[in-house]
């Protein structure tokens, strides 16, 4: 039997256990209660339910956690930042720190929008949308990330249907990627550029995005306004400004035969009024537009004789290897006294040749093609072969000529010479730059090698520009040792299997004699660094590809990083300032630069002098060129007769020897493939 007392003690633990276990039921319940309401976003509720469990469990830190919760939703942003910061690394208290950090930005954001504070409601907006996106599984983030940017989105159509198209284009590209935020963002551009009169940028634009709202039909639309305006100028006796317009238009309705049109009726005016470089100057721009008429087989036999002679005197005033008064009287006889071939001629006289040939042999020509112009006018091609002196012997040369002849009932004369590559494969037709780029921006390179070559004309000189793209393509090259004879350019070229490259540094050149063997100033080349003499500003590149102006010496161009170094000068830019003084306004000569752009294009320009086609720049205008291209950084280096341009096996400059080829250079900017 069990004893009544034993009894009684059994039971009393039965009953204690029974009640420890519906206690234990009761605080489980509220816990899950708890947890069910702060889920659902009831979180005074939930705070209620944690606050009666007391210690159980973790229930003080949710009711900390609800708390915070509350704060937030009920605006109150400080104390549930403090309260979360405080809860550490509890469940998710610091996303929910992000979380509410947003909803405050946003909150921000929509009364901005309110007060059309665009500029801060974008700002708060897509700050809060962003840090959304980084929440993407926290409560309804993803869902207010896209609330926030499709309400900027909004306020932008908005905003661009009521043609503030400024403020619209600041919210779409705020927005990026969002929908067709960048399309729009597009939009806006084209229709302030519309509204600034820039139709063609504004038709380029809308024919870009055809599918945005009405782009296609604006597109069309700045095309007629530029197309009439074209035909008005060309009505009002401005057919230069005519073409230039046409020709923007490309394929647009009858554009190119428009263009064709006023490009022949300026080539008869300026014929007529005896500008013939301006003519042929019109014609390469559009050479469809003028077809050449074939000539009877008898002309040329007409012709040889008197371009064989014109040729033979024209070089050997170009050669310097007569006094230049006599080369001058003798190309007299076959050009116009008093014409502006006469006045290009004197002018090169005024200037000197200078180049370094101290012989010239003449050993004939070839008419290759004589066509027919306008009226009297005939352009023939010649091609001629002569001996000239380099500093290591005589060298062969053949070049030819395109000329512009007059065969008139006193007489032939000619009217313009110039160097061309007939007889051979033509390059690409090369864009033309006679002032500042448009919008500093850059032509198009349109095989995608990284090099864009361009031809520059102003005023008095041409030249020609190489642009690479990646500055780390272009180094120094050198002959490999100095004390000798230095390289002309081509060789320098295959020394380095390079593309190519422009003349570098000054050297020791006396009586203008030199061979190159002694460049003058600071050299660093092949890891090597050379000082002799004094010299001008160094153009020189750091590890970091960026091009530097200034005076160094080994030690301080050390110091500076400096990997390849020539050196010249003077400064042209330097950090964006271009330099100024009586001296930039001094010397008509040849010359060569090199520059650097802000995104790290190199630009690397000779300009041809002392020659009939172009007489030649000073310091100021190849400053001015380096400005029109964008560059922050520019430096002269030598020019003169070592002004020289070689690219993909052709020279691409007309240098002012005879010879039409490199000297011998101690150095040279060359391109790596």
């Amino acid at each position: 039997m069990i004893n009544k007392k034993k009894k009684t003690v059994v039971l009393s633990s039965l009953c204690a256990l029974l009640l420890l276990t519906g206690c234990t039921s009761a605080e489980q319940k509220n816990y899950q209660e708890g947890e069910s309401l702060l889920q659902q976003g009831q979180f005074e509720e939930a705070a209620g339910k944690f606050q009666q469990l007391g210690s159980y469990e973790d229930a003080s830190l949710l009711l900390m956690y609800s708390r915070a919760s509350e704060a937030a939703e009920n605006g109150d942003y400080e104390a549930a930042r403090s309260a979360f910061a405080s809860l550490g690394s509890f469940r998710d208290a610091q996303a929910m720190l992000r979380y509410y950090d947003a909803r405050e930005q946003e909150a921000a954001g929509r009364s901005a929008l309110a007060a059309e504070d665009y500029g801060a409601a974008v700002r708060s907006m897509t700050g809060a949308a962003e840090i959304y996106s980084e929440l993407p599984d926290v409560r309804d983030a993803a869902l207010r990330e896209a609330d926030c940017l499709n309400a900027v989105y909004e306020r932008g159509r908005s905003l661009l249907g009521s043609a503030q198209y400024s403020t619209a284009g600041d919210m779409f590209t705020a927005l990026g990627s969002y929908q067709d935020s960048s399309e729009l963002f597009s939009y806006c551009k084209a229709c302030l550029l519309e509204a600034d009169g820039a139709y063609l940028k504004a038709a380029d634009l809308f024919s870009g995005i055809p599918s945005t709202l009405d782009a296609s039909a604006r597109a069309d639309q700045n095309r007629d306004r530029i197309y009439q305006q074209a035909l008005d100028l060309s009505a009002q006796g401005d057919p230069e400004s005519a073409i230039n317009l046409f020709g923007a238009l490309g394929s647009y309705r009858d554009a190119a035969a428009q263009r064709n049109q006023a490009t022949r009726q300026l080539v008869q005016d300026r014929l007529k009024r005896g500008d013939y470089e301006g003519a042929l100057f019109q014609l390469d721009a559009a050479p469809d537009a003028m077809p050449l008429q074939a000539v009877d087989r008898s002309v040329p036999q007409r012709f040889a004789g008197f371009l064989d002679g014109f040729v033979d005197a024209y070089l050997h005033f170009s050669a310097g290897s007569m006094d230049s008064v006599s080369g001058y009287y003798g190309v007299l006889p076959y050009i116009e006294q008093g014409g502006a071939l006469d006045k290009r001629f004197y002018q090169v006289l005024m200037i000197g040749s200078y180049s370094h040939n101290s012989y010239y042999i003449y050993y004939g020509s070839e008419l290759l093609d004589v066509y027919l112009l306008d009226g009297d006018c005939y352009i023939a091609y010649i091609r001629a072969s002569a001996s000239v002196n380099q500093p290591v012997g005589p060298v062969e040369v053949t070049r030819t000529f395109r000329i512009l002849v007059r065969d008139t009932a006193g007489g032939m004369y000619a009217e313009t010479i110039d160097d061309c590559l007939y007889g051979q494969d033509q390059p690409p037709a090369r864009p033309v730059i006679t002032g500042p780029l448009p919008n500093n921006e850059l032509p198009a390179d349109e095989d995608g090698d990284g090099i864009i070559i361009v031809d520059v004309m102003k005023k008095g000189f041409n030249g020609t520009m190489i642009i690479v793209l990646d500055p780390s393509r272009v180094f120094v090259g050198g002959p490999g040792f100095y004390g000798g004879s230095g390289m002309i350019l081509e060789d320098l070229a295959r020394r380095y299997d390079a593309l190519g490259g422009i003349n570098g540094g000054g050297f020791i050149d006396e009586d203008g004699g030199g061979s190159g063997g002694l460049p003058e100033g600071l050299t660093i080349v092949d890891g090597q660094s050379y000082h002799w003499a004094g010299s001008g500003a160094s153009a020189a590149f750091d590890t970091n590809n960026v091009l530097h102006v200034g005076y160094y010496s080994i030690e301080s161009a050390a110091e500076a990083g400096i990997r390849d170094c020539v050196s010249f000068g003077p400064a042209l830019i330097v950090d964006g300032s271009g330099e100024y003084g009586p001296y930039m306004e001094s010397g008509i000569n040849p010359r060569t630069a090199i520059g650097q752009r802000e995104d790290g294009a190199v630009l690397m320009l000779c300009i041809d002098g002392r020659q009939i086609h172009s007489i030649g720049a000073n310091f100021g205008d190849i400053r001015d060129v380096m400005l029109d291209f964008g560059a922050v950084n520019a430096c002269s280096l030598d020019g003169g007769s070592s002004t020289v341009m070689y690219y993909n096996g052709e020279y691409l400059n007309s240098p002012s020897s005879a010879s039409g080829t490199s000297r011998y250079l101690p150095n040279a900017f060359l391109i790596k493939k």
